[in-house]
């Protein structure tokens, strides 16, 4: 118990070092997980200093899947982000994560930019 106690005071300085970087870079997201048949649909915004791509978002219950909707829904291998990306249901773009959630419960998502910006997020899952 006194080695997982040591280990967490170790790792918060880094923790707070990633999240203060991030910020000073410009990079900041809000997200929640709006919970559908069979996973759930990322909302919210993502904003970036500047123009790049997101490539890629993780969590601990897979990797979810970047779509473009414009009228019909396709996978693609990249969002463009132009500043401040929305996502949701009602937008152009959606992430759409697989697998079994619970309102309530909250997730770890980590995005990737094209310009090798990395983005961790902690996002609530809603009904």
């Amino acid at each position: 118990m006194r080695n997982r106690a040591a280990l967490l005071l170790c790792l918060l300085p880094c923790v707070l070092l990633d999240a203060h970087a991030q910020s000073a870079q410009g990079l900041s997201a809000t997200l929640n997980l709006k919970l559908m048949h069979g996973g759930a649909i990322v909302q919210g915004r993502v904003s970036v200093p500047k123009s790049d791509d997101l490539v890629g978002v993780w969590s601990s219950i897979g990797r979810g899947r970047l779509m473009k909707c414009a009228p019909r829904c396709e996978v693609v291998d990249s969002v463009p982000v132009q500043g401040n990306l929305l996502l949701g249901s009602d937008s152009g773009y959606r992430v759409v994560l697989g697998g079994h959630l619970t309102a309530g419960q909250k997730i770890s998502l980590v995005l990737r930019l094209r310009g090798g910006l990395i983005l961790n997020v902690t996002a609530s899952v809603m009904r």
